[in-house]
Parts: C-alpha cells; sequence; structure tokens
C-alpha cells in the first residue's frame, strides 16, 4: 500500500506535489495556530510566548516547506547529475531517462535525450566530414608538390641549365648581354628555390622518404633557425615506425606550432620533444616568447577566421587524441598532444 502510493506521488507533476504540500503545511498551521490560540487565552501569556510560539510555527513551517520541496525536485536533481556525468563522459544517454517520475519531468528527458542524440549524430557526420576533407587535403598536396616537382620544377632548372650555357657562348665584349643573362639566371635560381620551399610545405618528400623525426627535425632546424630562434630537439633514439595518418598529423601540428612561434611569439628559444607511452605518443612544443590568453584568441580565432588552433584541434579529434594548451605573457607557450596508439600498429625499423 505505502510503495503503491509512492510510485503515484513520483507520477504527480511537481507543480501539484509543491501546491499540495503548501496546503497541508496552511491546514497543519491553521489548526496548530487555533490550538495554540486557545491554550494561550487560558493562561497568563506575556509578549515572550507570543515571540515563542510564532519563531516555532514559522520554524516548523520553513522545515516542512524546504522538505516538500526537496522531494518534489529530487527528480530534477537527478536530472542535473545525469546531465553533468554525460558531459563528463562518465554516463550514457539512456541514463537520463528516469523511471517512475512525473509526467513533465519525464518529457523534459525525452527531449533532452533526442537532442543529445541528434547532437552525437551530427558531430559524428561532421567528424567524417572533416575527416574525409583532410585526407583530400593531403592528397592534393602531394599531388601539387609532385606537380610542381616534376613539371615546373624541372622546367626552371632546365631554364638555368640554358641560360648558363648561353652566358659561355657570349663574347666577352657583350656586357650587356651578360648581364641581363646573368640576372635572369639569377632570378630563376631564386624562383626555383622559392618553388622547392613551397613544395617542402606542402608536402616534404623527407617525411615520405626517411620518415617524422627527420621531418620534424629538418623543418624545425630550417625555419626557427633561419628566423634566429635556437632550437632544442629531445627525440628517443629508438622511435619505431608510426602509422601514415599519426605521422601526418603530428608533423602537420608541428608545422603549424613552429610557424605560429615563428610568426607571434618573439621568442629566443624553443624546444621540441617527441617521445612513446605504453599506448600513446606525445608531441610537447614549448617556447620562451610572448604568450597569449587562449580563451580570447579562441573566440577571437573563430572572428577572424584564424583556424591555426582551431585546425590543431581538429585533426587531433580525428584520431581521438588529447591536446592541452599553457600560455601566459610572461612564460611563453607550451602545447601538449597525446595521441592513442596500438601496439599492433607499430612497426619496428630494420
Amino acid at each position: 500500500m505505502f510503495q503503491s502510493i509512492l510510485k503515484r506521488l513520483k507520477r504527480t507533476p511537481i507543480f501539484y506535489r509543491i501546491a499540495v504540500g503548501n496546503a497541508l503545511i496552511i491546514i497543519i498551521g491553521a489548526l496548530v495556530g487555533t490550538i495554540l490560540t486557545r491554550i494561550l487565552t487560558n493562561i497568563t501569556t506575556t509578549l515572550w510566548h507570543f515571540v515563542l510560539f510564532a519563531s516555532i510555527g514559522i520554524l516548523v513551517s520553513l522545515g516542512l516547506n524546504i522538505l516538500i520541496l526537496q522531494a518534489a525536485l529530487k527528480p530534477l536533481r537527478e536530472l542535473s547529475r545525469t546531465v553533468n556525468r554525460i558531459q563528463a563522459g562518465q554516463a550514457e544517454v539512456d541514463q537520463l531517462l528516469i523511471q517512475n517520475t512525473d509526467p513533465d519531468v519525464h518529457h523534459l528527458t525525452q527531449a533532452l535525450s533526442s537532442l543529445i542524440n541528434q547532437l552525437e549524430s551530427s558531430n559524428q557526420q561532421l567528424r567524417l566530414l572533416s575527416e574525409r576533407a583532410i585526407n583530400a587535403q593531403e592528397d592534393e598536396r602531394k599531388r601539387i608538390a609532385r606537380s610542381l616537382h616534376d613539371d615546373t620544377g624541372q622546367s626552371l632548372s632546365s631554364l638555368i641549365i640554358n641560360l648558363e650555357r648561353l652566358e659561355k657562348h657570349v663574347p666577352a665584349d657583350e656586357n650587356e648581354l651578360v648581364d641581363r643573362l646573368s640576372s635572369l639566371r639569377i632570378m630563376a635560381s631564386s624562383s626555383l628555390d622559392g618553388l622547392r620551399s613551397i613544395i617542402y610545405d606542402l608536402r616534404p618528400a623527407i617525411l615520405d622518404d626517411l620518415g617524422l623525426l627527420p621531418a620534424i627535425r629538418w623543418y624545425a632546424r630550417t625555419n626557427l633557425e633561419g628566423a634566429g630562434i635556437q632550437v632544442e630537439l629531445e627525440f628517443p633514439d629508438d622511435l619505431p615506425s608510426l602509422p601514415q595518418p599519426l605521422s601526418t598529423t603530428l608533423f602537420r601540428i608541428s608545422q603549424e606550432a613552429i610557424n605560429n612561434i615563428i610568426r607571434h611569439s618573439q621568442a629566443k628559444s624553443a624546444c621540441i620533444s617527441l617521445g612513446l607511452g605504453e599506448n600513446e605518443v606525445y608531441l610537447k612544443i614549448s617556447d620562451d616568447g610572448h604568450g597569449f590568453d587562449p580563451g580570447r584568441i579562441s573566440s577571437e580565432a573563430i572572428e577572424k577566421q584564424h583556424w591555426g588552433l582551431t585546425g590543431i584541434q581538429e585533426r587531433i579529434d580525428l584520431v581521438s587524441g588529447k591536446f592541452s594548451l599553457d600560455s601566459d605573457p610572461e612564460h611563453g607557450t607550451t602545447i601538449m598532444v597525446i595521441l592513442p596508439l596500438l601496439r599492433s600498429e607499430i612497426k619496428l625499423d630494420g
């Protein structure tokens, strides 16, 4: 009987629970007040008696009201805790559906469950689209780099060779023509150097030929030391070959971080560490330059369409990794990337 009453109370809407509870408080208060009034009229009372009995009545009413509100709002508190656990990844969406609750809360949990499922479905679709876009971008980078190397690069090299030959066949007294040919050769050589830099930025052949560590080492020393920034590299001697998606992701993150150091940090030194844990690979990049407020930069990046950190986070999310950023105007910037790794994916060199 008692259990049946409790189940019916749980299915009662919150509004009616509170209304019934307050009605009971009013009725009980009126009855108790009537009884106390009759008692006080039959005895000698003072002001302190009235204050005492009034205070007791107020405290009892407040206590009963608090208990009623706690019991009535318990499903909402449970719902709030469940939502927080889902947000922290400690619970599933199915746990939102609280059993034996009132219709209003039940409808609210159904709406929240449907909304979360829709968001998860949309996020999954966005992740798939983002993965396809990044993979297509990498394939296009390879294609463009190969085309520039095989076509434009070869044409410029042939042009430089022919200009050198022409210089040798021009009579020594044709100073003006010799100077023009020399100027054209120097210009073509400069264009070839610029083209090679573009090709290496698009897709460095060293990444495919020699692997991740030589590629990061080459890119860091070429760009950081070229900008007057001392770089310290902390790489293990026996790091095995990583799967290509992870190698590409780590290299692109390093590339973006190095470019940010050069463009924004005004640093004097930087440190790049890469290593292998039990089931993960980590990358740490730090500098001693002018830091920034990560929250403010993240919000401004969307408005100004600066996608550096957003691109890093997107690549990390695609491989289910973790990303942390620590920056302070007086102590520089440190980024830490941790990517999961299955031992079956590791290939030992040699």
